[in-house]
C-alpha cells in the first residue's frame, strides 16, 4: 500500500548536502533537462532546483500533440552527440525502451534506496519518481448511487450511448492502460475490453483532458482518465469527483504510473545529471512537485508528502511492474488497430 508514514530525515540531509558539495565542484555548469513533465508543473520545480544548487537548468519541453514520443524521437536523433544530460518523463513506458535501445547511462541514485523496487530499473538505466494513477471521473450531479469500483464495470449496461467516456487507447496513458490489460489478461481480453465499449457507444476522446471536460459539462456520466486531469477539476470546484478502481480485497488494483528519469549516454553534464536525479527521486523533490502540480503523490510508502486527497489506507497498485507492461505495448497497439 501507498501511504503516508514518517519523514527520513537523515536521507533529505544527506541529499541536500550533496547537491550543495556538487553545486560548489560544478560552479557555472549547466543542466539540460528533456521533459515532457507538463510545463506548468514541471517549471517550478526547476526553479526551485536552480536555487537550491545555483546550476543553471536549460528545459526543452514536449508539446501536448506529441506528449513525450516527441523528445523520444529527438533522444534517439541525438544519440551519437547528446545534447540533454537527463531525461524527465511523465511516465516510463518511452523511457523503457529507450533504456533498452542504449540511449541512458546506468545510475542508481542514493536517494532513492526507499522507493520499491519495481519502479526502478533493475540494471539502474532509470529511477522512478512521483506517481499519478489511472481513475475514474464522475459527474456528482448525473451520476446515479449505482457508480463503478472496478475498470471492468464500464463494460455494464449501464453506461450506454456515450454516458462513459475514455481517451483514444493508441496513444497516452490509455494505450499504457490496454498494455497493462493485455499483459495480466492477454490479447482476447483486452480487445473484448475495447471491443464491448465501443458497441456500447463510449465516447472516444482525443486526450485524458477531454474526457475530463465532458465529464465536468455533463456530456457524460463518468470517465476513464487520469488523477492529473481529474484533480484540476476538483480544485477548481467542478462539480465531480475522483474513485481509484479495483481497491477491493479481490480485485487487481489501480494501474499507477511513474515520472521516470534516466542520464543520457555521454552527456555533456553527468555530474550535474547525476545530481539532479538524486534530487528529483528523493523525497525533497517528489514534495517539491507534489506541491507545484495537480495529481501527483508518493512514490513511498511512507512518503509525508502524501497529499490529502490519498486514502487513508493508501492506494492498492496493480500487481504488474512497468517493465511487464512495456513489454506488452508493442503488441497490445497492434491489436488495437482491429478495433480503431
Amino acid at each position: 500500500m501507498l501511504r503516508n508514514n514518517h519523514l527520513t530525515t537523515l536521507l533529505l540531509t544527506i541529499v541536500v548536502l550533496a547537491l550543495v558539495f556538487v553545486d560548489g565542484c560544478d560552479s557555472g555548469k549547466q543542466l539540460v533537462v528533456y521533459t515532457s513533465v507538463d510545463q506548468p508543473f514541471a517549471e517550478p520545480v526547476l526553479e526551485y532546483y536552480e536555487k537550491l544548487t545555483g546550476v543553471k537548468v536549460l528545459a526543452v519541453y514536449d508539446t501536448e500533440a506529441a506528449k513525450t514520443v516527441g523528445l523520444a524521437n529527438r533522444l534517439r536523433a541525438e544519440a551519437a552527440a547528446p545534447k540533454a544530460d537527463v531525461f524527465w518523463s511523465s511516465e516510463f513506458a518511452h523511457t523503457i525502451r529507450l533504456a533498452r535501445e542504449g540511449i541512458f547511462s546506468s545510475y542508481a541514485p542514493a536517494s532513492a534506496t526507499d522507493i520499491p523496487s519495481q519502479f526502478k530499473d533493475p540494471q539502474n538505466r532509470w529511477t522512478g519518481a512521483c506517481l499519478r494513477a489511472r481513475v475514474f471521473i464522475v459527474n456528482n450531479q448525473l451520476a446515479s448511487e449505482s457508480l463503478p469500483t472496478s475498470v471492468d464495470d464500464l463494460l455494464k449496461p449501464d453506461w450506454q450511448e456515450g454516458q462513459a467516456t475514455v481517451a483514444f487507447p493508441m496513444f497516452g496513458t490509455t494505450n499504457t492502460h490496454a498494455a497493462a490489460i493485455y499483459a495480466m489478461h492477454g490479447k482476447d481480453s483486452m480487445l473484448s475490453f475495447f471491443k464491448t465499449l465501443k458497441e456500447q457507444k463510449a465516447f472516444v476522446a482525443d486526450s485524458n483532458g477531454k474526457v475530463r471536460d465532458r465529464v465536468v459539462n455533463g456530456q457524460s456520466l463518468i470517465g476513464l482518465t487520469d488523477t492529473d486531469d481529474a484533480m484540476v477539476a476538483i480544485k477548481r470546484g467542478n462539480p465531480v469527483k475522483m474513485i481509484f478502481p479495483d481497491q477491493g480485497e479481490n480485485q487487481p488494483g489501480t494501474l499507477v504510473i511513474p515520472n521516470t528519469a534516466a542520464m543520457i549516454k555521454n552527456c555533456r553534464n553527468p555530474e550535474n545529471a547525476r545530481a539532479f536525479i538524486d534530487f528529483i527521486t528523493s523525497e525533497l523533490g517528489e514534495k517539491a512537485l507534489i506541491k507545484n502540480s495537480e495529481g501527483f503523490f508518493s512514490i513511498r510508502s511512507g512518503g509525508e508528502s502524501q497529499p490529502d486527497w490519498i486514502p487513508a489506507s493508501g492506494i492498492k497498485p496493480l500487481a504488474l511492474t512497468p517493465d511487464q507492461i512495456a513489454d506488452s505495448i508493442a503488441s497490445a497497439t497492434l491489436a488495437l488497430k482491429e478495433v480503431f
